[in-house]
C-alpha cells in the first residue's frame, strides 16, 4: 500500500507564526485575567485576597508562556531538519497541552493550593483554564496565516501575469491551473508539480516550494483537469491521482498493484487497475496514450 503523507503547512511552523501565536496568547491571557475570575481552582469559601489571586495567576500565565515559547522554538528547529507530517504536528500540540497543564498544576499545587484540592482535581481546573486561554490564539493565528499564505499566492500569480504579457496556458516552463470559472488560480514551474489529488469537486495540487512539498487547493475537479488539453504532462493513474510524468523516477510492482515513485517528495502514488494498462503502455514507450 502507498503511504499517504500530509505535510505540516509551512505557515504553522514559521518563526513569524510562532511570535504571532505567543503575542495572541499574551493578549488572551490578559483579557482572561481581567474579564474572567482568575485562577478558577481557587474559588473557595476561605478568605483569599484578590491581590494574591492575581499574583498567582500572573505567575501561571508567564510560566505557561515560557513553556509554549520553548515548545514552539523546539518545533521550529525540528521541522527545519526533518519535515514533519501533519499527524506529528497534532501529536506535538496535544503533548504540549498535556505537559503545560501538568507543570502548571505542580506550580499551583505547591504555591496556591488554598483549597487543599487533590492533584487530579487541580489538574482538571488548570487544564480548563489553559484551554480557555489558548483557544482564541490558536484560531486567530491559524486563520491569519492561512489567509496570508493565500494572499501571497494570489500576489505571485498577479506578478506572473503582469510581467508576462500574453501568457499561454501550460506552455514553456510554467504549468497554469484554472478554476471552474476559467480564471487563472495557480501557476508554478512545470518541474515543481509532483501530483494532483482529487478531493470531491476540488483538486489538491502537490508541488515543491523551497525544497518542501506544499499543497494548493484548486477549485476545479480532477475530471475537468483530465479532460483538458492543457495538462498533457500529467498522467492519470488512479481515480484520485494524476502525476507529473517528468517527476516519476520508477514504476514498481507491489502486492497490492503498481506504484509510482516520484523523484521528489516522500509519497508513492498508487496505480489502480482501471489505469494499469494505460500507465504500463506509457512507460513502455507509447507516450501517445494520454
Amino acid at each position: 500500500m502507498a503511504k499517504n503523507i500530509v505535510r505540516v503547512p509551512k505557515f504553522l511552523t514559521e518563526m513569524r507564526s510562532i511570535w504571532l501565536f505567543l503575542s495572541a496568547m499574551l493578549v488572551s491571557s490578559l483579557v482572561f485575567i481581567i474579564v474572567y475570575q482568575p485562577a478558577s481552582f481557587m474559588r473557595i469559601d476561605t478568605p483569599v485576597t484578590r491581590l494574591n489571586i492575581y499574583i498567582y495567576t500572573v505567575i501561571f500565565v508567564f510560566s505557561g508562556l515560557f513553556i509554549f515559547a520553548l515548545s514552539r522554538m523546539i518545533l521550529y528547529l525540528v521541522n527545519r531538519k526533518h519535515s514533519l507530517e501533519f499527524f506529528h504536528f497534532i501529536i506535538w500540540m496535544v503533548s504540549e497541552l498535556i505537559v503545560t497543564s501538568v507543570i502548571l498544576t505542580v506550580i499551583a499545587f505547591f504555591l496556591a493550593n488554598e483549597a487543599n484540592l487533590s492533584f487530579s482535581d487541580m489538574l482538571w481546573h488548570v487544564t480548563l483554564d489553559l484551554l480557555s486561554v489558548i483557544a482564541v490564539p490558536y484560531i486567530v493565528s491559524v486563520m491569519l496565516f492561512y489567509l496570508g499564505e493565500r494572499r501571497q499566492q494570489i500576489d505571485e500569480l498577479r506578478h506572473i501575469i503582469d510581467s508576462t504579457p500574453g501568457l499561454a496556458p501550460s506552455e514553456g516552463d510554467n504549468m497554469n491551473f484554472y478554476d471552474r470559472g476559467g480564471k487563472l488560480a495557480f501557476s508554478t514551474s512545470r518541474a515543481n508539480v509532483l501530483f494532483i489529488e482529487a478531493a470531491d469537486n476540488y483538486s489538491n495540487i502537490h508541488y515543491i516550494d523551497e525544497g518542501k512539498e506544499t499543497t494548493f487547493i484548486l477549485h476545479n475537479s480532477m475530471k475537468s483537469l483530465d479532460n483538458s488539453e492543457l495538462y498533457k504532462g500529467l498522467l492519470r493513474c488512479h481515480r484520485g491521482y494524476m502525476v507529473n510524468i517528468g517527476n516519476v523516477k520508477l514504476l514498481r510492482k507491489e502486492k497490492g498493484g503498481l506504484v509510482l515513485e516520484l523523484t521528489q517528495g516522500a509519497r508513492s502514488i498508487p496505480v489502480s487497475r482501471n489505469y494499469t494498462e494505460k500507465v504500463v503502455h506509457f512507460f513502455a514507450g507509447d507516450s501517445s496514450i494520454q
